[in-house]
């Protein structure tokens, strides 16, 4: 017996997943939220979470240093900030904070020196650093890509505000 004839530009290219040996619509579905798991954290609001040895010492450093105010208590010594474009960023009480030596949270402004006089007019120090390839002046460092300054927050986590070349 022929194979049946195909129409012409048209093929059919069936895909076999293990627990979907009838193949046709269970298959498709299967592929379907395979790839959505793949593309799911790439269209995914990240949330940066920050740790604070006293988080009623760093809410108030948050207010009154940086204008920000939480925007959701989460449980027990935890809450919840709103800033720009759907980002967040969750502080929890815990002892480890202030041990991580990276930056551990940035923002990007398109005016790194307005966002800078505003910070130090309320009392935030703007850290120099001199490393192998990272040098500030004045708390800025400059790059092909942009420039950046950093400052820790009450609970010694390096924070970091930079603007884009």
């Amino acid at each position: 017996m022929a194979a049946p004839a195909r129409r012409k530009g048209r093929s059919r290219a069936r895909i076999r997943i293990p627990g979907t040996e009838t193949g046709g619509s269970i298959a498709i579905a299967a592929v379907i939220c395979a790839l959505k798991g793949i593309i799911m954290l790439t269209d995914a609001n990240i949330i940066a979470v920050l740790p604070a040895k006293d988080i009623n010492r760093a809410k108030e450093f948050y207010r009154d240093k940086l204008g920000i105010e939480p925007s959701e208590s989460m449980e027990e010594g935890s809450v919840m900030y709103s800033c720009g474009q759907g980002t967040r960023f969750l502080m929890y009480q815990t002892e480890n904070a202030g041990t991580a030596k990276n930056t551990q949270m940035g923002w990007e402004t398109d005016n790194l020196e307005r966002e800078m006089e505003e910070l130090r007019s309320r009392g935030v120090v703007f850290e120099d650093y001199d490393f192998p390839g990272l040098k500030t002046e004045n708390g800025v460092a400059s790059a092909d890509w942009g420039k950046a300054a950093w400052f820790l927050d009450s609970e010694d986590n390096i924070i970091n505000i930079s603007q884009r070349a």
